[in-house]
């Protein structure tokens, strides 16, 4: 069975093949092209101009990973992609640190009604704590999915497609087999949760922990790997067994 840390890992590598494809097969595009601009076409949107593609390298002021992970240079500016797989584990957010950069107290405001949710449902201290989940409003939302310059973005696109990108390039156009879906559109198409989970199989309900702002963790700290808190995330897929909590 994997572990979450070698989930994570692996999905991280994964990304990683993502984005290399999704680069290279930009900069062999340009390149057939005698180095002149490019449009790149999707299902669901086309960018014209395009001059090279590059990985994000900058961070988010938090110091968690960017909402940005490619540019696209245009003769129009700069467009930022966040890539994904099909089914990533999180679409937004950056955890908890990076959710209140773009909206603060909204995470805060989430730990505590699902506090409050478990202590009504009777959850005792050593507990195994269920996933929580709460519907993000429309305006939430979209801000999420988007972010800002502290978050390594704003977003223009999500590329949401399979791990080993494949192209194909003729007269000008290169075709990949990703979406690149409008990052308004894609807040506005889908219902989207937050998602708390722990982030070790052995990390149980402690209603005592809390953070230095009086915000309870909700989860004890790992007996195996000293984690301490539970791991916050962006989903549009909230399970049917679960309550869907207000906040």
């Amino acid at each position: 069975m994997k572990t979450f840390k070698n989930f994570l890992i692996e999905a991280g590598a994964s990304a990683e093949r993502q984005e290399n494809g999704f680069v290279d097969a930009v900069a062999q595009a340009v390149a057939e092209n005698g180095d002149k601009p490019i449009t790149i076409k999707t299902k669901d949107a086309t960018v014209k101009g395009v001059i090279k593609a590059e990985k994000f390298s900058g961070r988010q002021r938090s110091g968690s990973e960017p909402y940005t992970d490619v540019q696209l240079f245009t003769s129009r500016g700069i467009t930022n992609l966040s890539m994904k797989g099909p089914s990533a584990p999180s679409l937004a957010g950056g955890g908890l640190r990076g959710i209140e950069e773009i909206i603060p107290g909204l995470g805060a405001r989430f730990f505590r009604a699902a506090y409050d949710n478990h202590i009504k449902k009777k959850l005792k201290p050593g507990d195994k704590v269920p996933d929580t989940y709460g519907k993000l409003n429309d305006k939430d939302k979209k801000l999420l999915v988007i972010g800002n310059k502290p978050m390594g973005g704003p977003i223009d696109y999500m590329y949401i497609g399979p791990m080993d990108v494949k192209s194909n390039f003729r007269n000008g156009v290169l075709e990949v087999n990703g979406s690149l879906i409008d990052s308004n559109k894609y807040a506005d198409s889908k219902d989207l949760f937050f998602r708390l989970r722990a982030r070790r199989g052995d990390q149980t309900f402690d209603p005592e922990a809390s953070d230095r702002n009086g915000v309870a963790k909700i989860y004890g700290k790992s007996p195996s790997k000293g984690d301490s808190a539970g791991r916050l995330m962006v989903t549009d897929k909230a399970a049917k067994t679960r309550d869907i909590i207000v906040f």
